[in-house]
């Protein structure tokens, strides 16, 4: 049988419902992508081609960047692709850097900060680099949100739960949060 790498896109869909990993992994019934999903990755190309000319975060200006890093771990059975990943190899350290095609939130989503955790683990696995932050470009606002990613071990906490889903093929608890269920395209088998 094939290896099941968790993705971050794994990560955020269970951190939003658990049962989404159910239906996607279990199931293998794909989601459908929406209006806004095309357009995110439409703008979040454009963030890449501009990133690349400009000072994403300017208190480090003169710091290398990687665009559109494959990172894989075969210990941690995970993989994803960083958007962008700023290096400072006189520290150690590199800091990943999301864009999101949306308004900055009053309050950061658990979704976005464990994807960013689950990009510090595979950085430090597969390039050796300490990972103490990142940061979470918001495209519509233009903020820039730094992320604290000391605690990393919540995120495989995580990680072990949406890996007992699908190798259980438990189907979990649906999110608390029922207004998630409006738009959801698996809102008929979960509600039948």
């Amino acid at each position: 049988m094939e290896k099941k790498y968790i993705t971050a896109t794994d990560l955020m869909n269970y951190s939003y419902c658990p049962r989404i990993i159910y239906y996607t992994e279990v199931l293998r019934d794909p989601q459908f992508t929406t209006k806004k999903e095309f357009k995110g990755r439409e703008k979040e190309y454009d963030y890449q081609t501009k990133a690349k000319r400009t000072k994403v975060v300017k208190q480090y200006p003169k710091l290398p960047k990687l665009f559109k890093a494959h990172l894989v771990s075969e210990r941690l059975g995970i993989k994803t692709i960083v958007d962008s990943i700023m290096i400072d190899k006189e520290k150690n350290e590199a800091y990943p850097i999301q864009a999101k095609y949306s308004y900055r939130p009053p309050k950061l989503f658990r979704g976005q900060i464990n994807q960013l955790l689950m990009e510090a683990l595979l950085i430090k696995e597969c390039l050796g680099y300490n990972v103490p932050f990142g940061f979470i470009k918001f495209l519509k606002s233009g903020d820039l949100v730094k992320v604290n990613l000391s605690n990393k071990k919540d995120v495989l906490e995580l990680l072990n739960e949406v890996r007992d889903v699908i190798e259980g093929e438990r189907f979990p608890k649906a999110t608390v949060y029922k207004k998630r269920c409006i738009d959801c395209c698996y809102k008929s088998k979960c509600w039948g």
